[in-house]
């Protein structure tokens, strides 16, 4: 990371020297190889299998042990009972044709699309596909994003093949969202199950998608081919899909410049080489995430064995003062080129559940770039230059290239004002690993995530009992149990807003920036895509992928 504006700090030099280096090496690279390819390479008319290299590292047919950004690789194959607008984000009929629920929540019915045909010959989806794909997400291993939801039914009760209720133990407002394109529950067929068991299912998954399932390789791709006779009418353009894992930022580059790729997903700071070859940034049409640094260990529920007295951030003063050693407006010109707008609360935007638009008007005072008043704060808080020290995690995930850059830059704005930081890299299953086993007492990390509703957020990373353990206390879990009780719009906003000032007044976190997702392609190769961004995996829709003529 480095400044574009001003007079460059010297770490900042340093650190842009060796990545300009590095870019411009790979830049070289890479065209001396399309020298070579291009006698070989087919043309881009002729393109048969579109290849989409992703920063992915977190890999397995078993969607119920994998995050909502790592499913990215089911949603060609495996569908969801709802989908999401790809223009408004407007929850729709999918697997579905429609749903309802009881005025106190409690009770959902979908009615399911006949006729279904799951792939390689498994059968007509019906309701007991339903129960069966709910079960997997009751399994032991299971560490998917919405496990705790899909823990919270109480009751399946299969009505006919075409209908199923979920009665839950408690009001879900948020079942829209967790049955769509949004959520994790991906729906497979009962009688593979019955007839292979896991192994078969491992080998040879079958979904119901426009897209089927033809191979994986660990730590190289996996790869679809194109479904001629879906039962929505969806023909994607091109035959063949493939997902490429690529967690190098560079090599992603490379790849899209030596026609290798054909979409990728590059950090920012990477656009520009790409933009300079011709290639093509593609948006989400929705805001889709927020980025935002954690601090580890913060288990402030009385008894919590995790909890470790000794730590500087469990003084408030700390916490405010690290968020003032950050300096947004330069990580937004530099490592985000531009784009983004302010985040105040992470997880919490304009128009969801809780929100406060004073947060906007106090923000620059208790959160702007103020490393003199920072180092004033860690002093009263009786922390002198170079006694805090802080393990920096550096990870990449598809849609999140920009994590190591923001810990790069961390360093250097906590170094201003004292505070010592190593720089540890790891795959991104081992640092979720760390936050959901209550392992990252004394780190601090970059994470982009993406918006939900206010509930699901709060359940996911500030309840103490939810799976991610960001920030957790008693008033959060009190007002928290409330909220999922009351149906009451009113109440409902008051509860979560009371959370977010919480939040807020607690410095609880680094909030950063809310931002669209983007990818960029090779413009002979895929004319246009439209997809919404807040799907889980970010990138969906691949069945409208548009070919380049």
């Amino acid at each position: 990371m480095y400044r574009m504006a001003g007079v460059p700090r010297e770490k900042h030099r340093k650190r842009a020297m060796q990545r300009s280096t590095l870019v411009q090496l790979t830049v070289g690279i890479a065209l001396a190889a399309l020298m070579v390819l291009a006698a070989v390479l087919p043309s881009e008319a002729q393109v048969r299998r579109l290849i989409f290299a992703s920063a992915g590292t977190n890999e397995s047919n078993r969607f119920w042990i994998i995050g909502r950004p790592q499913h990215l690789q089911y949603d060609p194959f495996l569908e969801t009972l709802l989908d999401i607008d790809p223009e408004t984000g407007a929850y729709t009929p999918r697997l579905a044709e429609k749903w309802e629920s009881t005025p106190d929540m409690k009770e959902w019915t979908f009615y399911l699309r006949k006729g279904v045909q799951f792939h390689f010959g498994y059968g007509e989806f019906t309701a007991r596909d339903v129960v069966h794909s709910h079960s997997l997400m009751l399994r032991p291993e299971t560490i998917a994003t919405l496990a705790a939801f899909w823990r919270s039914v109480e009751e399946i009760k299969v009505i006919n093949d075409y209908q199923v209720v979920f009665r839950m133990k408690q009001p879900a407002t948020t079942m829209p969202y967790a049955a769509s394109r949004s959520g994790d529950l991906r729906i497979v067929s009962k009688a593979q199950w019955d007839k292979e068991g896991l192994e078969g299912f491992e080998k040879r998954p079958a979904g119901t998608g426009s897209y089927r399932y033809v191979t994986r390789e660990v730590g190289q791709f996996i790869r679809f081919e194109r479904v001629e006779n879906h039962w929505a009418g969806e023909r994607p353009a091109f035959p063949e899909l493939e997902i490429r894992f690529v967690p190098e930022d560079t090599t992603r580059l490379a790849t899209l410049l030596n026609g290798e790729a054909h979409i990728v997903d590059l950090p920012r700071e990477l656009q520009p080489e790409a933009l300079n070859r011709g290639m093509k940034i593609l948006a989400s049409k929705l805001a889709t995430d927020w980025e935002t640094i954690y601090f580890g260990g913060q288990y402030y529920m009385p008894g919590d064995p995790k909890f470790k007295a000794d730590q500087p951030w469990n003084d408030r003063r700390v916490r405010q003062a690290m968020n003032m050693a950050v300096d947004r407006q330069e990580l937004r010109a530099t490592i985000f080129r531009g784009r983004g707008s302010p985040m105040y609360v992470s997880g919490f935007e304009a128009s969801l559940e809780g929100w406060n638009p004073a947060w906007a008007g106090r923000f620059d005072a208790l959160y702007g770039y103020n490393p003199t008043r920072a180092k004033e704060l860690l002093k009263e808080a009786g922390y002198p230059p170079g006694t805090i020290h802080v393990r920096l995690l550096s990870y990449t995930s598809p849609g999140e290239a920009e994590h190591p850059q923001v810990v790069e830059a961390l360093a250097v704005y906590f170094d201003a004002v004292g505070i010592k930081s190593t720089i540890e890299s790891y795959d991104e299953g081992k640092v979720g690993s760390m936050w959901r086993n209550k392992e990252a007492t004394g780190c601090i990390w970059s994470n982009i995530i993406g918006l939900r509703p206010t509930e699901e957020w709060i359940r996911t990373s500030y309840w103490s009992k939810g799976p991610v353990h960001h920030f957790e206390d008693s008033f959060i879990d009190e007002r928290y149990m409330k909220l999922t009780q009351t149906v009451d719009p009113n109440e409902r906003q008051r509860l979560a807003r009371e959370v977010g000032d919480h939040l807020f007044e607690e410095f609880a976190d680094i909030p950063l920036l809310l931002l669209y997702n983007e990818v960029v392609t090779n413009p002979k190769v895929v004319a246009d895509w439209t997809y919404p961004g807040p799907g889980a995996g970010r990138s969906t829709h691949f069945h409208l992928i548009k070919a380049a003529k």
